[in-house]
Formats: structure tokens, C-alpha cells, sequence
């Protein structure tokens, strides 16, 4: 599928081709996105974003005018909801009479869907199922249909960021939970199972999402409105630099951990300190959605943290975000499972650019 990301630093396109089991990618291009055009996951300047995908396509020579987007952002809402079992043209109507409990803006102003995630028996026998819902304004989407309008693409599909994360690094995720070996158990036995959950933290330049997910389906999803143009913004501010030079400092200065230092060595350079305030508040706002999510799930163990995003190329980040939160991170491969022509494409910028393009290869794994 031919699928667009709008990054708030970058505006990337790519096409996949399923091929058996796995997929084989068909094209792929990259272009800046303009100044402030783009920010906290929405589009604030349709114009001049349609300009820098026109001129992207052109580039790439991209003939589809179908294609599948995502949207993200703190005015998204997804929440996971329990309803009695009904059939799937029963769902949607369902949602909608729970949502105003979940959706803190008027709904006729609003875009709603709703996807059954798995059916459950409860103890006294009555058949339910657990229900995503997703709400957004429709305000956050016109933009992103004006600029596709302005290039003459059609929008196929419009999915969200955390949903594309996770089909990125299907590879990565735990898709089994630890079930009792006797079907009838004592109540204390069932409660002390425990669910593992996998974590996505994708740093973006302006926004960080977090997903979590079990068994491969999304459980939670938040924005945090902290990204890598923060650090740099900061590095520039404080030690008098241009943008591209503190972006530069940045890209070259590594995370030292404490249990690594020598003693008696230097604790930090100006740029580490700095970098490693902005960590600080980010790695603050992911433990408290971290403990938010299992004071709603008692039972919720942390399996891994996968990260990706631009800023998952900061030396040491892995180190820094495994000490933080006693989980295990590791950057993901989204072009795990992917083949590429090294004769078509470039594998070394790919695989240096890994990181950035998660959400756009996930949209791009979507088969209907």
C-alpha cells in the first residue's frame, strides 16, 4: 500500500508490495517538511505542505493518487471500552451511545470509529467484547484532506500513529499472554496472572507517542508534547548556536550513565547536561502514563520498551531509558521482514534512517 507520513521535520512517502508472507518495497522518498508547517501532529499549513509532497512525488516519480494516513496528537482519543456482544454492523451505533462518557467535545463536530478488539466470557456467563474507539475532531483532519486535495490524492485510509507503530514491529511484540495450564483455578491463582505489555516510545521532533500494546492490539496511546527539536532548541538557546549546529551537537554527543563513569571524570559536557534535562522531563511523563496504565490493569507486566522516532539516534538513549525505567529498550528495525533491491535503493541511508520511518512503513503493512 502506498501510505504518507506527516512528520513535523520530515514528510515521507512509501509504497510496500505484499510478496508471500513478507513484503518488498516499491518506493520510498523523503522531503522536509516547511517551518513550522506541521506541529504536535497536526497540519497547520496545508498549503505548504501540499507544496513539499507535490515536489516529493515529482521526485520519486510516484504515479498512485491513492493513499493511507495517519493522524496522532493530544485532541485524539482512543480508549478502550467493554460491551455486551453484538455483530460488527451493531458496533459502531454502540460506540457512539457510550462515546460522550469518553470524548470531551461535541461528537457531531467529531470523526468516530470503533474496532472490536476481542470477545471475553464473564463470570456469570454473559458474552461481552473489548471495543477500541477513536475519536478526533474533525478541525485536526481537514488539513491533512486540503493538502492532499492541492496533489490530487485520494485519502484510502486514514489510521492512526500508534496503530501503524505496532504493525512496524510485529516482529518485536509478545503476541501470547502466560494462560493457567488447568482450566479451573482458585481466585487467588487467577489474579496473580500476569499481562505482558510491550511498549512503543516513538520521539518525533516535536511530539512523542507512546503506545502500549498486548497480544499485539493497542491498549493505550498518548502524546507527549516533548520531541527532539526540544533538546536542540535548547542546546541552540544555551550554548548561542544556530539550529543545524546544536542539531549537529547533538547527533555527536553521547549519554553517559552514571554507572559508567569513571570517578573522578567529568560528570557531564554542557551539551550532555542539557540533552539529559530534556530526557529528564520526557522519561517523568512516560513513567507517569507507565504507572497511570497499571493502577488500571493491576497485573500488567512491562516486557520491553521498543523506541523509535529521530531522536531514538541519540548515542546512548538506549542506556539512558533502560536505567529510567528498569524495562528493557532496544531500538526497533522497522524494515524487519522487508525485502529491499540494494540495486533500486540505497541500504545504508535506509538503514540509517530506520528510525524515523516506523509510522510510515506500518501504514504501509496495512492490507485493507
Amino acid at each position: 500500500m502506498f501510505a504518507i507520513d506527516f512528520g513535523a521535520r520530515s514528510i515521507k512517502v512509501l509504497k510496500l508490495n505484499k510478496v508471500g508472507a513478507g513484503y518488498e518495497l516499491d518506493s520510498f522518498g523523503t522531503n522536509f517538511s516547511p517551518e513550522g508547517a506541521v506541529a504536535n501532529g497536526e497540519i497547520i499549513n496545508p498549503i505548504a505542505v501540499a507544496e513539499a509532497l507535490a515536489d516529493l512525488l515529482s521526485k520519486i516519480r510516484m504515479r498512485d493518487n491513492r493513499a493511507i494516513i495517519a493522524i496522532t496528537g493530544q485532541k485524539l482519543i482512543i480508549r478502550e471500552i467493554i460491551l455486551p456482544l453484538m455483530e460488527e454492523k451493531e458496533i459502531l451505533p454502540g460506540v457512539l451511545w457510550e462515546a460522550p462518557k469518553y470524548v470531551p467535545y461535541n461528537l457531531d463536530e467529531a470523526v468516530i470509529d470503533a474496532e472490536k478488539i476481542e470477545e471475553f466470557t464473564e463470570k456469570d456467563g454473559n458474552q461481552m467484547m473489548r471495543v477500541l474507539l477513536v475519536a478526533v475532531p474533525k478541525s485536526v483532519i481537514q488539513p491533512y484532506m486540503e493538502a492532499l486535495k492541492k496533489v490530487r490524492i485520494i485519502p484510502k485510509i486514514v489510521d492512526i500513529s500508534s496503530a501503524a507503530n505496532i504493525r512496524a514491529f510485529d516482529f518485536y511484540l509478545n503476541k501470547s499472554q502466560n494462560e493457567p495450564k488447568e482450566k479451573v483455578q482458585e481466585e487467588k491463582e487467577k489474579q496473580s496472572i500476569e499481562t505482558v505489555t510491550d511498549a512503543i516510545l516513538s520521539i518525533g521532533a516535536s511530539t512523542t507517542i507512546l503506545t502500549l500494546t498486548e497480544k499485539g492490539n493497542l491498549k493505550f496511546a498518548r502524546d507527549i508534547l516533548i520531541g527532539g527539536n526540544d533538546i536542540t532548541k535548547a542546546i541552540a538557546k544555551s550554548l548561542n548556536l544556530t539550529f543545524s549546529e546544536a542539531e549537529k551537537l547533538k547527533r555527536e554527543t553521547k549519554i553517559i550513565n552514571p554507572s559508567e563513569e569513571s570517578p573522578g571524570e567529568k560528570k557531564s559536557d554542557e551539551a550532555e547536561k542539557i540533552m539529559l534535562k530534556i530526557l529528564d522531563q520526557l522519561a517523568k511523563e512516560v513513567r507517569k502514563s507507565l504507572n497511570y496504565y497499571k493502577t488500571q490493569n493491576q497485573q500488567v507486566k512491562y516486557s520491553k520498551i521498543i523506541l523509535c522516532g529521530g531522536s531514538a539516534n541519540i548515542s546512548g538513549i538506549e542506556e539512558f531509558l533502560t536505567n529510567e525505567f528498569e524495562i528493557t529498550t532496544k531500538i526497533g528495525d522497522p524494515w524487519k521482514g522487508i525485502r529491499i533491491n540494494e540495486a533500486e535503493f540505497d541500504l545504508k541511508r535506509l538503514n540509517k534512517i530506520k528510525s524515523t520511518l516506523a509510522t510510515v512503513i506500518g501504514l504501509a503493512k496495512r492490507e485493507r
